[in-house]
C-alpha cells in the first residue's frame, strides 16, 4: 500500500452509475483494514481528484468498461468478419501472416493469417474479439498504422527522440512483456493474441492466488493520470478488473475509445445487431445489411456508390418474435435491393422475374406479429423502381409530406423488435 500521504480525501462527488456506488460502499469498506483509505467509486468519492467526468464520453465508466455479456461474446465476429474489418481499415495485419502460436504455450509453428489466429483465440478463451482488436490498436495502433520503418526495437522505456517500426509493433502485438526486464514475455504475433486473450479473458476460480482473481469489492492499486498518484479502485466486473491488472493505470480509457470508435458501446445490450443503411448515389435506392463483412467490404470498395448512412435502426436478435426470414433480392437492371418477410412475395418474384430479381438470400429475421414490435414502413419510388423501408414514424410521415410524387406509400411490410435492455 502506498504512504497515507498519497491518499485522497473528498466530499462526496456522485456522477453516472451512483445507483451502485452504495452496494460498493458496503462491500469495500466493511474491512478495517481499508476504512483508513478511499477506495474509488465509495460513498466518500465517486471519482478520484483530478478526474472530470465533463471530460470523458457520458456512456463511459472507467469501473466498468465493458458489460460481461459483451466481453463474453467470443464468436461475436467471424474470420471473414475480422477479415473484412481489416481490409476495410488497410490494417498492416489484413495480408498478415505467421505461426499462429496456441494456448498454453503451445508455440505452434503453423502459418495462420492473423484474421484467424485472432478469431481462434477470441473462441477459445470465450473473449470478444472486437476486445482483441480494440487492444491491438490501444497497444501498437496495428488497426491504423501504416508500414514504417524505425529507429529503436528495444524494450520500453525508449530512449528519447526513437520510434519503433511496424516490425516491433507487431512482434509485441497486445503488449504483453513489452517493458524491459519483464519476465512473462511472448514475442510473435501468434503468441501475443493467444497470451494477451488469455489474460484479458481470465476469471480463475475462488481460492486462486492469480494476479486476475476478482470478486465484488476487491481493491486494486493502480496508478491514476488525473491524480498523479496511486489510488485504490474496486471495479465493478472481472472485465474490468482484468484490463487494470492487463494495464494498472487509471482511467481504462485508451481501449475503451478504441472499442466505442470501432463497434460501439461497449456496455451495450449483446443482443443488438445494428441494421446498416446504405444510400445508392447512382440509383438513389438504400441499402441495408446486419452483416459487418459486408458493411467493411461496401465501405471499402464501392465509396463512389454506396454513401454509408450508419446504423438506421437497431434489432434484438434474442427477441422470440424474430422468427421470419426477411428475403433479400438484387435487382439486376437497376443496381437496387428488395426486402419481403412475406413467403408468397418472395416465390411470386422468383417465380415471375428471373431475369430482373437474383435471390441472394434471407437479409436478417424479423416479425409478422406486432407484439412487441415495431411497425416496418414500406415506400415504393416510382423514379428509381425501388423500394424504401424505415422505422421511423417522423420519416414516414416527411416522405409522405414531402415527396408525394416520388414515393407511394405501402404500408407496413414486416415488423421488428428493437434494441433490447
Amino acid at each position: 500500500m502506498m504512504k497515507p500521504s498519497l491518499r485522497y480525501r473528498l466530499a462526496p462527488s456522485f456522477g453516472r452509475f451512483a445507483a451502485v456506488v452504495g452496494l460498493c460502499a458496503v462491500i469495500v469498506m466493511s474491512s478495517p483494514a481499508l476504512a483508513a483509505a478511499i477506495v474509488y467509486p465509495s460513498a466518500e468519492a465517486y471519482y478520484p481528484p483530478g478526474y472530470n467526468p465533463a471530460s470523458y464520453p457520458a456512456n463511459y465508466n472507467p469501473y466498468m468498461i465493458i458489460s460481461d455479456d459483451n466481453w463474453r461474446a467470443g464468436t461475436s465476429m467471424s474470420q471473414a468478419d475480422i477479415q473484412a474489418f481489416l481490409v476495410a481499415n488497410d490494417s498492416v495485419l489484413k495480408d498478415y501472416a505467421c505461426a499462429e502460436g496456441g494456448p498454453n504455450g503451445l508455440h505452434s509453428q503453423v502459418i495462420k493469417p492473423a484474421s484467424q489466429i485472432i478469431a481462434e483465440a477470441g473462441a477459445y478463451w470465450d473473449v470478444n474479439p472486437k476486445l482483441i482488436l480494440a487492444t491491438l490498436e490501444k497497444e501498437q495502433s496495428l488497426i491504423t498504422q501504416v508500414w514504417h520503418t524505425g529507429t529503436y526495437d528495444g524494450p520500453y522505456p525508449m530512449p528519447p527522440g526513437t520510434t519503433h517500426s511496424t516490425w516491433y509493433h507487431i512482434t509485441n502485438a497486445m503488449g504483453v512483456g513489452c517493458y524491459g526486464g519483464s519476465t512473462d514475455t511472448h514475442p510473435g504475433f501468434g503468441d501475443q493474441v493467444w497470451t494477451g486473450a488469455e489474460k484479458l479473458g481470465a476469471a480463475p476460480p475462488e481460492g486462486s492466488t492469480s494476479a486476475y482473481r476478482w470478486y465484488p469489492g476487491k481493491v486494486k492499486m493502480v496508478f491514476s493520470y488525473p491524480s498523479a498518484a496511486y489510488i485504490d479502485i474496486a471495479p465493478m466486473n472481472q472485465p474490468t478488473w482484468n484490463a487494470y491488472t492487463y494495464t494498472p493505470y487509471f482511467p481504462q480509457i485508451s481501449v475503451w475509445r478504441q472499442y466505442n470508435k470501432f463497434f460501439g458501446d461497449p456496455l451495450a445490450f449483446p443482443g443488438n445487431a445494428p441494421v446498416y443503411r446504405f444510400y445508392n448515389v447512382k440509383n438513389g435506392s438504400h441499402f441495408y445489411t446486419t452483416s459487418e463483412t459486408e458493411r467493411y467490404t461496401v465501405i471499402k470498395n464501392w465509396p463512389d456508390t454506396y454513401q454509408f448512412e450508419g446504423p438506421a435502426y437497431s434489432i434484438n436478435t434474442t427477441s422470440p418474435a424474430m422468427t421470419q426470414p426477411l428475403y433479400r433480392f438484387y435487382n439486376k437492371k437497376n443496381g437496387s435491393h428488395f426486402y419481403t418477410a412475406s413467403p408468397t412475395e418472395a416465390d411470386n418474384v422468383i417465380a415471375r422475374y428471373p431475369a430482373t430479381y437474383s435471390y441472394e438470400g434471407p437479409a436478417y429475421l424479423v416479425s409478422l406479429t406486432p407484439i412487441g414490435c415495431a411497425p416496418m414502413y414500406r415506400f415504393y419510388n416510382r423514379v428509381s423502381k425501388s423500394h424504401f423501408y424505415t422505422v421511423s414514424d417522423q420519416e414516414r410521415d416527411t416522405v409522405i409530406a414531402t415527396w408525394p410524387n416520388v414515393f407511394t406509400y405501402e404500408g407496413i411490410a414486416y415488423w421488428v423488435a428493437l434494441s433490447g435492455p
